[in-house]
């Protein structure tokens, strides 16, 4: 699942390396910040690195461990979190495992084609240009590393704002920031050490919580082609809002699944939840915010509609207002 640049680091631990080829990482400085951001998507995770970076949302503070490796042509990437409740998250290319070690749990899922964020930009940079405009804020320092900053404003009220600070001369993503509709910053991730390696140690890139008895659930979906969806059908999209994927999650002890469809307009991303309501439970309506994601649920022919994501209220509420059952 696709999402903004400081959830989807933490989410699935997809964290892309940028690094530019030997021969273009010299001068910066006549860049224009849709270079800086060409550069990134180009060199996305070639890099090998380590580092520990704070991520802050709604009041709270997490310390979080990265440690992201590439060889013959395979990624394999770790994330530990170092305050709060132990878990890691452990990626193999496409393959996801969450490992929950205060509840003897092993979660295993496989990711989408291209999730692999922050920052991994879309192709259509030149879409993007309809609805955020990109602007240079100048140099700057991040956990000791000179940095570059690029700030992303939207051109309408249906998403948010960003921040970004990159290695000058890597293109790594150092620190970010996301902005809501009055222009606070709601959500901060920012590294406060990294080091850069030529390799590293397999042991690196190994959870900590091997040897331990666990319990292991591996999320079985089905995914479908965006033309494909199913029964539902979402019909006024904000602009530059398009379908791209569709899942059914099969839920765990329960004898139907979860529908999923995700949108994006190649930066904001909003996922659409279905499932039917259980027998004798009210329906319910009304939106519901934590940090920067909105959520707004409804009920419509049995089954409760749920939209979330990284953007304003505005836009999970027409969205969740445009699902409607297939004629």
């Amino acid at each position: 699942m696709k999402y903004s640049p400081i959830r989807s680091f933490l989410g699935g631990a997809l964290l892309a390396a940028l690094l530019l080829p030997e021969a273009m990482a010299g001068d910066t400085s006549s860049l224009t910040p849709r270079q800086w951001l060409e550069r990134m998507s180009q060199a996305a995770h070639e890099l090998n690195y380590d580092g520990i970076f704070v991520y802050s949302h709604d009041g709270h503070m997490q310390t979080m461990r990265i440690v992201h490796g590439r060889s013959d042509g395979n990624e394999r990437e770790r994330l530990l979190a170092l305050s709060g409740p132990s878990r890691e998250v452990i990626r193999d290319n496409d393959n996801v495992t969450c490992i929950l070690p205060d509840d003897n749990e092993v979660v295993v899922e496989r990711t989408g084609p291209g999730r692999r964020l922050p920052l991994d930009l879309p192709e259509r940079l030149e879409s993007l240009e309809r609805y955020y405009s990109f602007t240079d804020g100048g140099s700057e320092r991040v956990a000791g590393h000179s940095a570059r900053k690029i700030v992303i404003t939207p051109l309408d009220r249906y998403r948010y704002g960003h921040a970004l600070w990159l290695h000058n001369d890597k293109g790594l993503l150092l620190r970010a920031e996301l902005y809501n509709e009055d222009g606070l910053a709601v959500e901060q991730l920012m590294f406060t050490t990294l080091q850069f390696h030529d390799s590293l140690p397999v042991a690196q890139l190994e959870p900590e919580t091997q040897g331990r008895d666990v319990i292991w659930q591996r999320d079985r979906e089905r995914e479908d082609t965006p033309d494909e969806a199913g029964m539902w059908t979402v019909g006024e999209l904000p602009p530059g809002f398009v379908l791209e994927n569709h899942r059914h999650h099969f839920m765990p002890g329960a004898g139907n699944s979860v529908e999923h469809l995700l949108f994006s307009d190649g930066l904001a991303s909003v996922s659409v939840f279905i499932e039917p309501e259980a027998e004798g439970q009210p329906g319910m309506a009304g939106g519901s915010r934590l940090g920067a994601v909105n959520a707004y649920t409804r009920s419509l022919e049995g089954h409760f509609i749920t939209v979330m994501g990284e953007v304003p209220p505005v836009t999970a509420r027409r969205i969740a207002d445009s699902v409607s059952l297939r004629n």
